[in-house]
């Protein structure tokens, strides 16, 4: 699975994506106030697995930048 994921998010990078890792999330509260900043504010789709995120859209990736790195 892990090298499925690998696979499609390199294709994904490939098409323009933005792909984005974040640092050790601090705790579980972290981990959930990204979660609602994300469905709240991305504008297209994206994927998550742990600290590393990917976006469609730049604008949702440089917003993320700002917020969250």
């Amino acid at each position: 699975a892990e090298i499925d994921r690998e696979v499609l998010w390199g294709m994904l990078s490939e098409m323009g994506w933005t792909r984005i890792m974040i640092d050790r999330r601090q705790d579980n509260r972290h981990a959930i106030d990204i979660t609602y900043w994300l469905e709240a504010n991305c504008v297209g789709p994206y994927q998550r697995h742990g600290r590393d995120f990917i976006f469609e859209n730049s604008v949702d990736a440089v917003n993320f930048i700002l917020k969250w790195k």
